[in-house]
């Protein structure tokens, strides 16, 4: 379903971007973060070394969300990128899980700081992954595996945490990825909880939804919940990891619809990848076209993200692209005379 029409809201699919491995591609792009005008800054983890070495190639690649290439950046730094987040200034901010550290880097790619060390004091981490920036300009950490969230400055001066773990209200267990609204809430993916978890910025538990046990119902379930944002109205979308879809709310938690994915074309960077090489794209001529359609659907989306315009990019990890949607505000369903 190339466009989605549910409780007043419209949701067009639009292209995907990358392909896996190959030229622009991506091997498995996890966390993505996205400028107010489209630039899109995309995490990729590169060739997994599960002995311990982190990702080979990890890297974070920079794009326009209309599918232009602009550079890449964190090459040899990064082990196992788990967030992103843009300061005030245009700096990419990215959570290293694998070095258990933050690294900075101002919008062309240059180094501009790091910080961060293993532990579970404060100021120190045990696999961060998602962060986000509030309107002052403070970071607040997803500190995973010390089931919390820390928030410092943005040169890393330890300011405050909360969060114990748990599955109560307002506990929390392996969180992954965040976002925070407009008006400073923050957005949990409270992820070995299957929910996420909204709380004010001291930490205040306010609501909790996607629970498998409590909206079995409703459709609104999520399991193993990967990262989230929150569009101009409020909306919130949830990359619903282990389900393969994406979860779209109201800002209360009733579930609106979900996205399956809609990539049934090829981006321009697969399309080159078939070009010159035929037996690839032969060994697609002889695949049964019911079979084909399933390509275009979400493989593990891992990271979402929504510019100024409400257009929604979303990393699709399994599938190594990333699929990008836009909300409309102005549409009218069609019509049909009896």
């Amino acid at each position: 379903m190339l466009t989605t029409t549910v409780a007043g809201r419209t949701w067009h699919f639009d292209h995907s971007i990358g392909h896996f491995v190959g030229p622009q591609g991506y091997t498995y792009p996890t966390p993505i973060a996205m400028t107010p005008a489209g630039t899109m800054y995309v995490a990729d983890i590169g060739l997994a070394e599960y002995g311990g070495g982190g990702g080979l190639g990890s890297k974070i690649y920079k794009h326009r969300i209309e599918d232009e290439f602009l550079g890449e950046m964190g090459a040899g730094d990064i082990g196992w990128p788990e967030g992103l987040a843009l300061a005030r200034d245009g700096s990419v901010w990215c959570a290293d899980a694998f070095h258990h550290r933050i690294f900075g880097y101002d919008a062309e790619g240059s180094p501009i700081g790091d910080w961060g060390e293993f532990g579970d004091g404060d100021g120190q981490f045990n696999r961060p992954s998602g962060i986000e920036f509030d309107a002052d300009d403070n970071l607040y950490v997803v500190d995973s595996l010390n089931h919390r969230v820390q928030k410092f400055t943005r040169d890393g001066e330890f300011l405050g945490a909360w969060g114990t773990q748990g599955s109560a209200e307002g506990q929390l267990n392996h969180p992954w990825g965040m976002a925070i609204d407009n008006e400073g809430a923050l957005f949990i993916a409270d992820w070995g909880n299957d929910r996420v978890q909204k709380f004010a910025p001291d930490g205040e538990f306010l609501v909790r939804f996607g629970s498998q046990f409590e909206d079995m119902d409703d459709g609104g379930s999520l399991t193993r919940p990967a990262d989230v944002a929150v569009d101009s109205v409020g909306d919130v979308y949830v990359c619903d990891w282990g389900n393969r879809r994406v979860q779209i709310y109201y800002p209360d938690g009733d579930i609106i619809c979900s996205l399956q994915g809609d990539a049934h074309e090829f981006s321009s960077a697969a399309q080159k990848v078939m070009e010159v090489n035929m037996e690839y794209a032969q060994a697609f001529r002889r695949v049964n076209p019911v079979e084909l359609i399933k390509f275009g659907i979400f493989d593990r989306p891992r990271g979402i993200a929504i510019d100024g315009q409400d257009r929604i990019a979303i990393s699709d990890g399994g599938r190594g692209r990333v699929q990008v949607y836009h909300k409309d505000h102005d549409y009218l369903v069609p019509q049909f005379n009896a």
